[in-house]
């Protein structure tokens, strides 16, 4: 049941990137065009691309945290096969899981002292807190996504040690 609930977030937060960055697209061309054609630029383009940017950021990382892809150099994956392979594998999960970790706690932080500061975008007049919880959730989604990827790790380290 928890794999269901775990695949149909991670499917919201797909769909949420993808919106995202098309909305964020379809903004920045509205700006250009405005900004060319009429000289009146959206005041609030700035901003907006930006909380959309981060959103597309946060929204991604659990499909690519579950599924283990990230960036990789091919080139180097002949001379790390066998026993050396499974080790910089594990250090790397165990290094992402501390990042991932520590991330949250720190848009966490960020979340209840924006909210005590009362800090607003300026040309949204959004109150910043509902967009960083917002970043804060999909960062948790992420992390766990990235705990469920525990067992393909193992199952990859068999793999590579066959």
């Amino acid at each position: 049941m928890l794999t269901k609930l775990l695949k149909s977030l991670e499917t919201i937060c797909s769909n949420v990137c993808i919106y995202s960055l098309l909305l964020m697209s379809l903004i920045t061309f509205t700006d250009v065009f405005g900004r060319l054609l009429f000289n009146k630029p959206l005041g609030f383009a700035y901003e907006l691309v930006a909380i959309l940017l981060a959103i597309s950021f946060y929204a991604g990382l659990s499909q690519v945290n579950r599924k283990r892809q990230h960036i990789q150099i091919d080139l180097l994956n002949k001379y790390f096969n066998g026993p050396i392979g499974n080790v910089l594998n594990w250090f790397s999960y165990f290094f992402q899981l501390i990042f991932f970790s520590a991330l949250v706690i720190m848009i966490y932080e960020e979340v209840m002292m924006s909210a005590d500061f009362g800090e607003v975008f300026m040309f949204l007049n959004i109150e910043k807190w509902k967009v960083l919880a917002l970043l804060f959730g999909l960062a948790i989604v992420a992390l766990i996504s990235l705990l469920q990827a525990f067992p393909t790790l193992v199952s990859l380290n068999k793999k590579e040690s066959c």
